[in-house]
C-alpha cells in the first residue's frame, strides 16, 4: 500500500479524502489542516487518522509518506508542491497545478530529477462521458471540430484567492486540449468583479486552436442555475455534455448544414451560387454510459503511475498546457480582452 498523507481538507478536500480511505491502494496516514473546524471535521468522520496543523510538522514523519495530495488555496500549490518533491516524494496537486508557467516548469523538471510522479487534478479527464466523447471526435464521428462551447455556472463557493477564471475554467480547457490533442495558439478573456474588488466573478474565454477549433467558456459564479454543459459543433454531427443530466450525458444530434455543388454545365443556375446549402436534421442518439465515480479512476491512475514508474493521464505536462491558457487569459483579462499568443515554449507573447 501507499503511505499518503493529504494537505488540505476544505471544500473538495473531504471528495478526495473519503476515496485515498476507501481505496484499497492507499493507506492514509496523516492529514494536515490549518482550520480547527476541519481538523473537527476530520477527527468526526475518521478518528483512527492522525491530524495536524502544519505541513513542517509532516517532515518529522516523512519516512512514513510515500506520496502527498495537496488540496489547499491555488496560491500555496507551488510551495507545497516543491517542498514534497525536494523530498523525493510522489505529489499529486489539485488543480491549477500552479499560478505561473514557469512554476509548473520548476514543478515538473524536479519531479523528473526525483524520479517520482507528479499530477494534477484534471478529475475530467478520468470522465467516464469526456473520454466517450474522446474517442467519438478521435475516430471522426462528428467530422471536422468547427466550435466548442462550454458553461460551468452556479451560485456556489466565492473564493478569495483566486477569480472565477482561476477556480473553474481549469477544467474546461483541459477538457478541449485533451479532446483535440492540442493547446490553443491564443486567447483572449474578459471578466466582471461584482463582489470583490479586481476578483472576478463572472469570466468570458475564446480560444484559438492551430487546427482552426474556436472554442468559447464561461465560467462564473453568480448564476441562478447550475450548468455543466459542453457543446461540439462539427461537419457531420452535434453534440452537447450536459455533466449535470443523471441519465443523458450524452447527446448527440444527427443536425448540420450540408454544402452540395450544383452543376452548371447546362447553363442553369448561372444567375446563381454554384452550391446549395441542405439543412440536415437526424436522430437524437443518447449512448449508453457505465459511470464510475471519476475520482475514483484518478486516484487509482495516481496509484498505477507510482507502482508501475509510468505517466499519468494528468501529468505535470497537461498541469502546465492549462497555466499557460490561463496566464494568457489572465493577461488579457487584465488588458481589456486584448488578444493575447501563446508561443510553444509556453512564453506569453
Amino acid at each position: 500500500m501507499i503511505q499518503v498523507a493529504q494537505i488540505g481538507c476544505g471544500y473538495w478536500g473531504p471528495n478526495l479524502l473519503r476515496n485515498l480511505v476507501r481505496l484499497p491502494e492507499f493507506e492514509v496516514v496523516a492529514v494536515v489542516e490549518k482550520s480547527a473546524d476541519r481538523r473537527a471535521y476530520v477527527h468526526s468522520n475518521y478518528p483512527d487518522l492522525s491530524v495536524i496543523d502544519d505541513d513542517d510538522l509532516l517532515l518529522d514523519e516523512m519516512m512514513n509518506v510515500d506520496a502527498v495530495a495537496v488540496a489547499t488555496p491555488a496560491s500555496t500549490h507551488f510551495p507545497l508542491a516543491q517542498k514534497f518533491l525536494e523530498h523525493g516524494k510522489h505529489v499529486f496537486v489539485e488543480k491549477p497545478l500552479a499560478l505561473r508557467a514557469q512554476e509548473c516548469q520548476v514543478l515538473i523538471d524536479l519531479a523528473e530529477e526525483k524520479a517520482v510522479t507528479l499530477m494534477v487534478g484534471h478529475v475530467f479527464e478520468y470522465n467516464a462521458a469526456v473520454n466517450q466523447i474522446k474517442g467519438l471526435i478521435s475516430a471522426g464521428e462528428l467530422g471536422d471540430i468547427y466550435y466548442i462551447t462550454s458553461e460551468r455556472l452556479n451560485l456556489g463557493v466565492i473564493r478569495q484567492d483566486v477569480n472565477a477564471l482561476w477556480n473553474l475554467a481549469p477544467h474546461d480547457i483541459s477538457i478541449i486540449n485533451y479532446w483535440l490533442g492540442e493547446e490553443p495558439e491564443s486567447t483572449s478573456a474578459q471578466g466582471m468583479a461584482y463582489i470583490q474588488e479586481d476578483i472576478e466573478d463572472v469570466a468570458f474565454l475564446v480560444m484559438h486552436y492551430p487546427s482552426g477549433v474556436a472554442a468559447h467558456v464561461h465560467v462564473s459564479w453568480l448564476h441562478p442555475l447550475k450548468v455543466r454543459r459542453m457543446i461540439v459543433v462539427g461537419s457531420k454531427k452535434m453534440l452537447v455534455y450536459d455533466d449535470t443530466s443523471a441519465d443523458a450525458r450524452i447527446q448527440i444530434y444527427d443536425k448540420g448544414i450540408t454544402r452540395q455543388s450544383i452543376d452548371t454545365s447546362l447553363g442553369e443556375f448561372d444567375t446563381f451560387a454554384k452550391f446549395q446549402l441542405i439543412h440536415r436534421a437526424g436522430d437524437v442518439l443518447i449512448p449508453h454510459l457505465e459511470y464510475p465515480e471519476p475520482i475514483v479512476m484518478e486516484m487509482k491512475d495516481f496509484a498505477r503511475a507510482i507502482q508501475n514508474h509510468s505517466k499519468p493521464i494528468a501529468d505535470g505536462y497537461s498541469g502546465l498546457r492549462v497555466v499557460r491558457v490561463l496566464e494568457a487569459a489572465q493577461e488579457s483579462l487584465d488588458n481589456c480582452g486584448a488578444i493575447i499568443r501563446i508561443g510553444k515554449d509556453g512564453a506569453i507573447q
